[in-house]
């Protein structure tokens, strides 16, 4: 019997068109044009929205005028497979090609023993990164600093799996470790894709903080004050106030005791006071000398770096009657990251409304002692960013201190916070209020790690093995 017959025929001749090599080099094409289009699409769109209509998406429709001068202007649009598409079938076709072309070596029980290393390898390096301590050796080692010995301490766990490629695959045993690296890295980026959240986290000096925000996404908040030990807090998604802003739907919730309805909204605006004679949209709170200057959204080169601002105006009704017409926008600021909440009477409570940044609340609050901002001597170059930070966490009983910087994040409750910016003073020479914190969950984050400790012992089992068999036969 051959060493191909072990294998179905009926299965090797299902798998060889997904595992062609044509495909493969189809599918690196269309992944070219995707970032050539999604690169040109940034010209009039945002970053993030071109990542989530072009990478992380099954299907987009490409319009010919990002390919044409700016004179021209061709409503039309072609379907093209998204990032999703492409990315699947390139696992696909990398699976199936390996299917079909790797022949297992091993038979009877030097098999079993060789799979049995294979699930043992799996499941060891599943629970070493799945656990605690690759956060710790990067936090002890001051950061990324810590990635080769994470690479290092790690490839302990990879042991099992490399002995039993070897018995079951034999000389190509390395070769697989390779073919396993990079599927996982297309894994890793369908699950960032699919679960990632980024947020940042604006603290004062001597302030607490127990929330995070998306700053690419808004949400109205309609807030109860009256309890002595948290606000009641109802908030209405950005994409529900586009729908009613455009089908003029009335925003109705059972634990609301007023309905909203959205009318007008706008993804990006300015602020302006009005001039005399000119009236206001907005009949209550602090919007009523000001109205709303609708702007392009915020493209992906636009050189401010600028983020996208919305704006509304809604009317609070009650049973049905308006209470009084509000002008929101996250513009609206008492100060630096602290939005201005506005007064709404209902009954006898007095409630509070805003247009703020999506919130994400933490079981835990994070207080900043101290903000660093450190600059070379005689220039205005950072040379450190850091913060002291003091966690508090009652539900696991955690009370203590730690310092974020530029090259040594905190990795707590499967996030990782980043020192990212600061919050300045009100004049150029004041210090600084305080400091902004990237945190990011990405449940995926330690799969890079495994497939490029995969892939180097994989390369290196490969180059070692060949090598002896070079040496052995110079030998002979």
């Amino acid at each position: 019997m051959s060493n191909g017959e072990h294998k179905p025929i009926s299965l090797r001749r299902t798998l060889a068109p997904l595992a062609s090599l044509k495909l493969t080099v189809v599918l690196i094409a269309l992944s070219i044009f995707l970032v050539l289009a999604g690169t040109l699409a940034q010209v009039d769109r945002g970053i993030w929205d071109v990542m989530h209509d072009y990478f992380r998406s099954p299907l987009v429709f490409v319009p010919i005028n990002i390919f044409l001068p700016r004179e021209y202007n061709i409503p039309i649009a072609f379907p093209f497979p998204g990032g999703y598409t492409i990315g699947l079938l390139m696992l696909v076709n990398l699976l199936a090609a390996h299917t079909v072309r790797f022949r297992l070596k091993a038979r009877g029980n030097r098999l079993l023993i060789g799979l049995a290393f294979i699930v043992i390898g799996g499941a060891s390096i599943a629970w070493f990164h799945q656990g605690p301590l690759p956060a710790q050796i990067l936090s002890a080692a001051g950061g990324y600093a810590g990635v080769m010995p994470l690479l290092l301490i790690g490839s302990l766990f990879y042991a099992p799996m490399v002995a039993g490629c070897a018995v079951t695959f034999g000389r190509r045993g390395g070769i697989v470790l390779i073919h396993a690296s990079l599927a996982l890295l297309l894994i890793g980026e369908g699950i960032t894709a699919a679960s990632a959240v980024e947020t940042q986290m604006p603290i004062y000096v001597g302030a607490s903080c127990n929330w995070a925000q998306d700053i690419r996404e808004v949400e109205l908040a309609l807030i109860d004050p009256s309890s002595p030990q948290s606000d009641l807090t109802i908030a209405i998604s950005e994409h529900r106030l586009q729908q009613a802003a455009k089908t003029g739907e009335v925003i109705t919730h059972p634990a609301m005791p007023v309905s909203i309805m959205v009318n007008r909204y706008e993804p990006n605006v300015d602020l302006r006071m009005l001039q005399p004679g000119e009236t206001s949209p907005a009949t209550s709170g602090f919007g009523v000398q000001m109205d709303l200057v609708a702007r392009p959204k915020v493209s992906g080169v636009d050189t401010s770096q600028g983020i996208n601002v919305p704006g509304a105006i809604v009317t609070i009704l009650r049973e049905g009657l308006p209470i009084g017409t509000y002008l929101v926008s996250p513009h609206l600021q008492i100060a630096s990251f602290v939005i201005a909440e506005q007064e709404v009477p209902v009954a006898d409570r007095m409630y509070r409304i805003a247009l703020r940044f999506r919130r994400y609340y933490k079981p835990y609050t994070m207080r900043l002692d101290a903000f660093h901002h450190d600059l070379y001597p005689g220039t205005g170059i950072p040379r450190n960013f850091s913060s002291d930070i003091h966690i508090l966490d009652k539900d696991r009983g955690d009370d203590h201190d730690v310092v974020i910087s530029m090259n040594n994040p905190l990795r707590y409750q499967g996030e990782t916070f980043f020192q990212s910016s600061w919050i300045p003073g009100d004049r150029p020479n004041d210090p600084d209020k305080g400091t902004i914190l990237m945190v990011v969950r990405n449940p995926g984050w330690t799969i890079p790690y495994i497939a490029c400790a995969a892939g180097l012992i994989g390369l290196c089992y490969q180059f070692g093995a060949t090598l002896l068999r070079f040496l052995r036969k110079g030998a002979a």
